[in-house]
């Protein structure tokens, strides 16, 4: 079951890459999760899960933009947080 998961995650990893890039902007990551940007924003800085939390913490600061990998977000969706 552990193979499967990881194939998943690695399999979501290659597709969000293709699609948004090694990292996604707040807005790219609004439109994956289907939130506006607002919303998303309001949950990083109130966070009340675990996976918004783990979102939150992969966050890295660029400048002044955060940005987040895509292969942690992949991780995080598919609910692997030990990997």
């Amino acid at each position: 079951m552990q193979a499967s998961r990881k194939k998943c995650v690695v399999t979501l990893e290659h597709q969000l890459a293709d699609r948004f890039g090694l990292l996604l902007s707040q807005a790219q990551l609004a439109e994956l999760l289907g939130r506006s940007t607002g919303g998303l924003r309001y949950s990083l800085s109130h966070p009340c899960d675990q996976q918004t939390r783990s979102l939150k913490a992969c966050g890295r600061k660029i400048g002044r933009r955060v940005y987040y990998p895509a292969s942690e977000v992949a991780r995080i969706i598919i609910g692997n947080d030990e990997a």
